[in-house]
């Protein structure tokens, strides 16, 4: 019961965020002061922001029905999160600077890999 409580908040969070990327591309970057304006643009965050997001909320969906695959997924989508929250951190050293939306979500992911990580830890009941 405890897994399922930590993986169906992150589960919920990639979902908003891929419905988000899929149905407003343009805006999905703005608070960054990233303009879109192109076909390809759009397709690059509807892939990306929208396809990825979305696939990983499915698995983790589907990891809540089949408990055999609840595990490799956590870990796996909870990895990527590491993942981005590196690479926010690498920039952040890089740019010398990290502003308060990135922080924010440098926050998120490292929450949402902790939770994923975490479940995967935890004895199946």
């Amino acid at each position: 019961m405890l897994k399922m409580l930590l993986i169906l908040p992150c589960a919920g969070f990639f979902a908003w965020l891929g419905v988000m990327a899929l149905r407003f591309p343009g805006g999905l970057l703005a608070g960054y002061g990233i303009k879109v304006s192109t076909v390809d643009g759009f397709n690059e965050i509807r892939a990306v922001y929208g396809g990825l997001p979305l696939v990983w909320s499915g698995l983790l969906f589907l990891s809540l029905m089949r408990p055999e695959l609840r595990n490799p997924v956590a870990l796996m989508v909870g990895a990527g999160c590491i993942g981005m929250a590196a690479g926010r951190a690498v920039s952040a050293g890089i740019d010398q600077g990290l502003g308060r939306l990135p922080g924010a979500f440098l926050l998120i992911e490292l929450v949402v890999a902790a939770a994923l990580i975490g479940s995967a830890s935890l004895k199946s009941a």
